[in-house]
């Protein structure tokens, strides 16, 4: 009983440190913030932190792994996997899902830590539409432009404060795509 006490326990503190972090880079820079700007706001203590993390970014890219995860059950349970990469359902699903976690996503655009995002981004469609053994380079390619479309689609959209319904975002990109 304990061992669950204490698992709970520190996936609580993990998400109070997450919370704070977020609140912290709505008020100042990533680079600005320190440990201890963490830990006073997530009323943690610093070993807390250093039982969990490494670093500052950790916070990060521990919650995309979370994020990419989450994305992955949603698709495999809502989506018909014989699609192509560029069905219009697939694109809806893609950008409802990433509007759903704005605040994260737009955490890591300015933190400096887009590229992290652009990397799982490719990763997951890589994983999921080229055949391991099969897959042609082309392919690939194909794939990773998909992939720097989307990424690129959400930092404009971001940057246009969400005008535009994930259904518009969707048939812009279904509309350049085909």
């Amino acid at each position: 009983m304990t061992n669950k006490r204490q698992s709970q326990t520190n996936i609580q503190v993990k998400q109070d440190m997450y919370k704070a972090l977020l609140k912290l880079m709505g008020e100042k820079a990533f680079s600005a913030i320190s440990v201890s700007d963490i830990t006073a706001e997530a009323d943690v203590s610093r070993m807390a932190f250093y039982r969990n993390y490494n670093a500052i970014e950790e916070i990060l890219t521990g919650h995309l792994e979370e994020v990419v995860e989450e994305y992955r059950e949603e698709d495999v349970a809502s989506i018909d996997n014989e699609n192509v990469f560029y069905d219009k359902k697939y694109m809806l699903h893609c950008f409802q899902f990433f509007y759903e976690h704005r605040e994260f996503i737009n955490g890591l655009l300015s933190s400096g830590m887009g590229d992290l995002f652009l990397a799982k981004i490719t990763e997951y469609l890589v994983h999921k539409w080229v055949d391991e053994k099969s897959g042609t380079r082309e392919e690939m390619l194909k794939i990773c432009a998909f992939a720097g479309s989307i990424y690129n689609m959400y930092r404009e959209w971001s940057h246009g404060k969400f005008k535009e319904s994930p259904e518009e975002i969707a048939g812009i990109l279904y509309d350049l795509m085909k």
